[in-house]
């Protein structure tokens, strides 16, 4: 898939993990911990984020972004090797 055909339409933490829905109904999540700006981040922090037009994720008051692409791409790979580990 390209950039422009991941569209978010739901975003939200819980569990200490990052949850995105996109306008197709996919939902991927990563763990907090992953994003060493955003581990440092309080919870107030964490919960004030904004999706940019669907493509991004924006932490205003810690300055961080996410590319909903990437955010899929890495939640696709970490759970293709996943699947390797176990087999």
């Amino acid at each position: 898939m390209n950039f422009f055909d991941y569209n978010a339409t739901k975003a939200w933490i819980a569990d200490n993990e990052i949850h995105v829905q996109l306008a197709d109904g996919r939902v991927a999540q990563l763990a907090i911990a992953q994003f060493p700006i955003l581990a440092k981040a309080s919870s107030e922090q964490l919960n004030n984020f904004e999706i940019i037009k669907g493509y991004a994720l924006h932490w205003p008051e810690i300055g961080e972004d996410l590319s909903v692409a990437g955010f899929f791409e890495k939640h696709t790979t970490q759970n293709i090797a996943s699947s390797i580990v176990t087999s």
